[in-house]
């Protein structure tokens, strides 16, 4: 499988349901609805189908609300304006603009002389020469252009006086509460209290089990990163606004900072904005934009964004196949592998359920196991298992459908529903059921089971089990008399009478044996003595040869001889079939 993930934003070229399965099926992990563009009312449609769409496929197919948040933009207009290099350009709160005048959609009086206005990314940039008693702002045009309709402004180090949550966010909370969105990304915050603002609003409209993530967008967000890591679901480095906010050549430093930062906390990060923006028409990308797709999975970024490329683009479907490729083919390179294992995070020493899941990612490695399995009601436990990113696949299972939607932005996490457990026995057993359906397991392999208290208070410190599982079916256990694993034919002796016995089986005594064996003794593989007991004449010979015995065991009359059986030494368990041969093959 796949380890980071896809986010595709949806638009016009991808948003029918048949578009957005096709998206799905090229490894559309999360669909983004981008508030900037578009209604509410659309909006709302669209989270219908990708509803419909999750309904019918396999995979979990998320949805973010994506708020256009206070961001500061230019009049609409219906022709491109020029605005000439050293020419003086007044900027005000308004709906009209000319080359002389640019109306703006909120004041930006807090600018002072020797700032700088960019207009339209950057494309345009104008220092400010003095601001007006009535707020408007005179500037000089040091870079000129063709203005558009609608474009964005952004003043470096300048505090806007505008409130974080315009009223057309507040449609989009609303809605975000109403249709169950799995996310939802807050633009432009600043601090932490910027994202327990966007918390508290969802809350009074009914969706505080909505995680929100935040976009690192700002120069201050970057300034305060640690305390927005802290209290932020997830974040987003959104590189279109940083790359204007702060130094072009500061921006790849500050994504590798915060995607380390994000990974050392176990919060999922999203690397976004025009990782492939040449195949909004172009059938290829560039090899820069291959790199960077590489680096970001390189740099452990829990998923990759796709904008334009998907929304607008010509070829939305053969943008995420060629990232789904890009993305496979850095995670099977040594320098991947190797990446990941010299920066693995260390765990917080107040927290249980970190401690496990660090010591369930290097016993995965060490026993061979194919998969961890993390149970978990909240997603928390699965969060945290990705945090330390495991060799193997993480394989979530709970008991809840949005904790599995919410789990498709994880890092190299399957999420799957299952029914609720009360009791240990019944969390293996959905543990290996699912990994096995998943296809991240097969029969005979070994699982590392990761499981907590499965209660509305899973957290920090309610993960309490840390379990090695076989994915196989136990025929029989009992006592475990001499240690060791083999998987041969089973051969049933009453007597001990070896001549009939097959080369290398195991042997089964029965409740009413009491002789010794006759016959060639190199036939013996293992031994299981339906007696109990770890001192009589079949535990003598046992450690004598040294192979595998259990006492105690009887096997049931539905395995005929010749039935291959693993059985385990060490744990006192025989097995259906050869559990061995797949671990050996890792």
């Amino acid at each position: 499988m796949r380890n980071a993930k896809i986010v595709c934003t949806l638009g016009p070229a991808s948003d029918g349901r048949d578009a957005i399965r096709d998206l799905a099926a090229a490894g559309m992990s999360v669909a983004r609805l981008n508030a900037s563009h578009g209604t509410t009312a659309h909006r709302e449609d669209v989270i219908e189908r990708v509803r419909a769409v999750d309904d019918a496929i396999d995979d979990p197919l998320a949805v973010m609300v994506d708020l256009k948040g206070p961001e500061v933009r230019t009049a609409e207009i219906d022709d491109p304006i020029s605005i000439a290099t050293d020419a003086e350009v007044t900027f005000h709160e308004g709906e009209d603009a000319t080359p002389e005048r640019i109306g703006l959609t909120h004041s930006i009086a807090a600018a002072a002389p020797g700032d700088t206005i960019l207009l339209d990314d950057g494309r345009i940039e104008c220092r400010v020469e003095r601001v007006a008693e009535d707020g408007s702002v005179v500037a000089r045009v040091v870079s000129g252009g063709e203005l558009g309709s609608r474009k964005g402004v952004n003043l470096p180090g300048v505090a806007i006086d505008v409130d974080l949550i315009t009223p057309k966010d507040e449609d989009e909370l609303r809605l975000a509460a109403r249709a169950d969105a799995d996310f939802v990304a807050a633009s432009f915050v600043r601090d932490a209290d910027d994202v327990y603002r966007i918390a508290d609003r969802l809350e009074e409209y009914g969706g505080d089990d909505i995680p929100v993530i935040a976009k690192i967008e700002r120069a201050g967000a970057v300034e305060n990163l640690t305390g927005i890591v802290d209290v932020a679901d997830g974040v987003m480095v959104a590189r279109g606004d940083l790359g204007v906010e702060c130094p072009l050549e500061d921006v790849p430093m500050i994504q590798k900072r915060i995607i380390r930062t994000c990974v050392n906390e176990g919060v999922p990060v999203i690397t976004a904005t025009e990782m492939l923006d040449s195949m909004v028409h172009s059938r290829r990308p560039t090899r820069a934009e291959a790199s960077d797709v590489a680096n970001a999975v390189l740099d452990g970024t829990d998923a990759v964004m796709l904008s334009g490329e998907t929304a607008i683009g010509d070829h939305p479907v053969r943008v995420v196949e060629t990232m789904d490729r890009i993305v496979r083919e850095v995670e099977t390179s040594e320098e991947y592998a190797e990446t990941r294992e010299q920066r693995v995070p260390t765990a917080a020493t107040d927290s249980r359920t970190e401690a496990l899941a660090r010591s369930a990612r290097y016993l995965a490695r060490d026993i061979g196991a194919s998969t961890v399995v993390a149970v978990s009601e909240s997603g928390y436990t699965a969060r945290k298992t990705a945090m330390f990113r495991p060799g193997v696949p993480v394989v979530a299972t709970t008991p809840n459908d949005r904790v599995r939607r919410q789990l498709a932005l994880s890092w190299g996490v399957q999420p799957v529903t299952t029914e609720y457990a009360h009791d240990m026995e019944t969390v293996l057993d959905n543990a290996v059921d699912a990994a096995l359906d998943t296809g991240a397991a097969a029969s005979g392999d070994t699982l590392v089971v990761l499981s907590g208290m499965l209660t509305e208070l899973e957290g920090t410190n309610t993960t309490n089990t840390l379990k090695v599982h076989i994915a196989a079916e136990t025929v029989a256990t009992g006592k475990a008399v001499v240690a060791g694993r083999v998987a041969a034919p089973v051969s049933r002796s009453p007597d001990g009478d070896l001549s009939a016995v097959p080369e290398g089986s195991i042997v089964a005594l029965g409740s009413d044996f009491e002789g010794e064996f006759t016959g060639d003794l190199d036939r013996i593989a293992g031994i299981v003595d339906a007696r109990p007991g770890m001192t009589g004449y079949p535990a003598v010979v046992a450690r004598e040869l040294g192979v595998p015995m259990i006492s105690g065991v009887t096997l049931p009359d539905s395995v005929a001889d010749g039935t291959t059986l693993t059985l385990d030494g060490e744990r006192g368990v025989v097995y259906d079939g050869d559990v061995i041969a797949p671990a050996s093959r890792r």
